[in-house]
């Protein structure tokens, strides 16, 4: 069975940006708070509520970077958004799929896994894009 690791800040996630690379290190502890609460101590309603943040907080982040990137003139700013847009629909169907499922933890461990890989890669392929243009 998958068990939860650990996301860790790098370096090379650097986006130029200080506020977004703040914003960037927000999410990844998000995530491992969900990580902490699956391995350690499964309760749905804890879950529930990490996610209900997350949401938030990634709604509110995407929509700094997306305007960041704008404003900078940043070429992959286009595909920042559809990505975004990708990211938002998925956590808000798996968030959904949760609260029905009574808080699955087979379904807390695959919203983890999907979606924390997903930002991690999104943060190191797109997002660092922007370092070649925040000067």
């Amino acid at each position: 069975m998958y068990t939860p690791k650990e996301l860790l800040w790098r370096d090379e996630m650097t986006t130029g940006v200080v506020e977004l690379d703040a914003q960037h290190k927000y999410l990844i502890d998000f995530f491992n708070d969900l990580g902490y609460s699956i391995k350690r101590k499964f309760d749905p309603v804890d879950i529930s509520k990490v996610l209900k943040v997350m949401k938030y907080y990634a709604e509110w982040h995407f929509h700094q970077e997306e305007e960041c990137m704008l404003r900078y003139h940043c070429p992959v700013a286009e595909k920042n958004i559809k990505a975004h847009a990708v990211f938002m629909d998925k956590f808000i169907e798996y968030q959904r799929e949760y609260e029905q499922s009574g808080g699955s933890v087979d379904l807390a461990v695959r919203i983890h896994k999907e979606l924390s890989d997903w930002i991690m890669n999104h943060i190191m392929v797109v997002d660092t894009e922007l370092s070649l243009y925040a000067q």
